[in-house]
């Protein structure tokens, strides 16, 4: 009974747009109580003499009034009417005039109920962001400063009240520190909500890009014995028949060694998130070098390294595999064509990210690898295998980048590896990190 209550009027604290309907749903859960509460203050206030016998219809009213726009309100979200995110807004204010109204006509900023109004700065806070919280805070300043000016006075509270000078500040500095403290509790919460959703999403990535691994891995191990006995038997065969360029002997040994081939990439590619060893890296530095390395053994390709130089461009990435995911991505710019038009590599700072862009003058990216980026053995190459692109990709997974492909302005392709930034200054442990 107990959770069904707590759960019933659970508020949906988050940043998410797409949460506006049930923050009007919990809005409309707290409206009819505080309608069954205004209605059973009307013993109460007329036993303290706070609320007049004449003014009892007029109180009324005002509660129903209120009540049926809460009725309507719930009749739409039962309807399923689209209601814009600003209806929260309005909703608010609403409240705070009906309740400013209620106010004013029992003793209005000195009745002892009043910071009951100050609650709609929490709520405010809560449900509402940036300019349209700081509408309502205004709109609350302004309704105190209101029943102040413009409340009856019933004859109980004649003799208990505070001069204006000394009550309209106490109430502001009051509300002010509700709202203020509210709203960091909740930015507080939302900045967590989103940092665990992140977590919980790099985590998927990385069992699935575990569960690849193990996959890759069993085939290999399933599948090597079983070649090696089909390729020594295949030799011998060839060997005591004499086979020598036999058209059919020389095409089954090609294919058997392409098989082979494809078995020492899928070794070659696998990720094992538990030993990647992360650490703080220069990504420009990283890439001038691997650049100047695969420039000693591809010496009729030009690749150009390119910098902007606004200091140290650092991420955290395991250097060795990420090295290796780019001399992929080069040797793929290489095979792609036109190498005589060289390979553009680049390093540059894009706010909270780092990006590097591997791009080439070549055919640009096939329609089948865009639609299958991420799928292993997806080529159009004559001898290719289709796992380099599928390490990158699975890389970027690892560590929480994002591999782009685009087409390059006047022909090629480029391929870009988006990184989070290490911001300076920021936290940069990564022990225990996988």
């Amino acid at each position: 009974m107990w959770e069904t209550l707590r759960s019933f009027f659970s508020p949906p604290i988050s940043a998410d747009p797409a949460q506006s309907t049930a923050k009007l749903v919990w809005l409309v859960r707290l409206r009819w109580l505080a309608v069954l509460a205004q209605i059973g203050s009307v013993a109460f206030g007329l036993e303290f003499e706070v609320l007049e016998p004449r003014l009892v219809p007029v109180f009324l009213g005002v509660v129903a009034l209120l009540a049926a726009f809460n009725a309507a309100t719930w009749f739409a979200l039962q309807r399923g009417w689209e209601l814009a995110r600003s209806h929260i807004l309005f909703q608010l204010c609403a409240d705070i005039a009906a309740l400013s109204t209620l106010l004013a006509l029992t003793g209005g900023a000195w009745n002892p109920l009043v910071p009951i109004l100050f609650v709609h700065s929490v709520l405010g806070a809560m449900l509402l962001e940036g300019r349209a919280g700081l509408l309502l805070f205004g709109i609350l300043l302004l309704c105190l400063g209101l029943i102040q000016a413009n409340s009856h006075i019933p004859p109980s509270l004649e003799n208990a009240l505070l001069p204006a000078r000394i009550l309209f500040p106490a109430q502001f500095l009051i509300a002010l520190v509700f709202w203020i403290l509210t709203a960091w509790l909740s930015r507080t919460l939302a900045a967590l909500q989103f940092h665990a959703s992140l977590a919980r999403d790099r985590q998927i990535r990385i069992d699935r890009l575990r569960a690849v691994g193990a996959l890759a891995a069993g085939l290999s191990h399933e599948l090597a014995t079983p070649l090696n006995t089909a390729q020594l038997r295949l030799a011998r065969l060839g060997r005591r028949e004499a086979l020598g360029e036999h058209p059919d002997y020389v095409t089954a040994r090609e294919e058997l060694e392409r098989c082979g081939d494809v078995l020492r990439h899928m070794a070659g590619s696998q990720l094992d998130p538990e030993r990647l060893a992360f650490e703080v890296v220069d990504v420009a530095q990283l890439t001038r070098q691997v650049c100047g390395s695969i420039s000693k053994v591809n010496e009729d390709v030009p690749i150009r390294f390119v910098w902007d130089g606004r200091g140290p461009r650092r991420a955290v990435v395991p250097s060795v595999a990420f090295s290796q995911a780019l001399i992929n991505l080069i040797e793929n710019a290489i095979e792609s064509g036109n190498s005589d038009a060289g390979i553009d590599v680049s390093v540059h700072g894009a706010g909270d990210h780092v990006d590097l862009v591997v791009a080439d003058r070549g055919e640009g990216w096939p329609a089948m690898v865009r639609s299958h980026l991420g799928e292993p053995f997806v080529t159009t190459k004559v001898n290719g295998v289709g796992l380099g692109l599928y390490y990158v990709h699975s890389l970027a997974e690892a560590i929480g980048a994002m591999l782009q492909l685009e087409d390059r302005e006047g022909g090629g392709a480029i391929a870009r590896v988006s990184l989070p930034a290490v911001i300076p200054g920021e936290s940069t442990r990564t022990e225990g990190e996988a």
